[in-house]
């Protein structure tokens, strides 16, 4: 049911270069090295809405190869394996929005449901990944302080990561002392503090 829904929303992900595998559930848009994707992540019969066949939580992914490449070097043990290959970000579609849950309540709910994600694609989610298509993309979010992204640990390391491959390693540093130099985090991260204390130029 899920990809019959969405099989009806191919034409507007293909107009934007995304393409799916038939009866799968992500879209994938190639922009150079950058990989981007939408995983379409639902949960059926959910127990917290009752009598609802699927909550749908579309997520979003974006992986820069050579900022992942990078950050192995530094925090290999910090950032789980099966992502540091797969996604520098990734998060649900909705975070940070006041958009109300995607529910699919029946078999005849197919048209509102799927004009309302539509709409919210459309809205939210195509601007930012049109935002996100190159490196220097992601550190311009980050230093507008863009509200859109979640800038949890692992995206400060990715960031540091991608100051160094701009060889801007003082601004590295500083995002890796601002982040990380307080109690508790210092032996966590002592791996990350060596590396940046002992690249030139700092």
């Amino acid at each position: 049911m899920i990809c019959l829904l969405f099989s009806n929303l191919d034409f507007y992900f293909e107009k934007n270069g995304f393409k799916r595998r038939k009866n799968g559930l992500i879209y994938v848009h190639k922009i150079g090295e950058t990989v981007q994707k939408i995983e379409i992540v639902f949960f059926s019969n959910p127990s917290y809405y009752r009598g609802v066949i699927a909550h749908i939580y579309p997520h979003i992914q974006i992986y820069f190869p050579k900022i992942n490449n990078t950050a192995q070097a530094f925090a290999n043990h910090l950032i789980p394996q099966n992502w540091i290959n797969k996604f520098t970000i990734r998060q649900p579609i909705q975070v940070y929005s006041k958009s109300k849950d995607f529910l699919l309540k029946n078999s005849q709910h197919y048209e509102p449901l799927e004009n309302e994600i539509l709409s919210f694609f459309e809205e939210y989610t195509m601007p930012l990944l049109d935002n996100l298509t190159r490196d220097k993309d992601y550190l311009t979010l980050y230093e507008s302080n863009d509200k859109r992204i979640v800038w949890d640990d692992y995206q400060y390391l990715y960031i540091a990561s991608a100051y160094v491959n701009e060889c801007k390693f003082k601004e590295a540093y500083q995002i890796i002392e601002n982040r990380f130099n307080k109690p508790g985090l210092q032996e966590k991260y002592k791996e990350v503090f060596s590396f940046f204390e002992h690249i030139d130029n700092i």
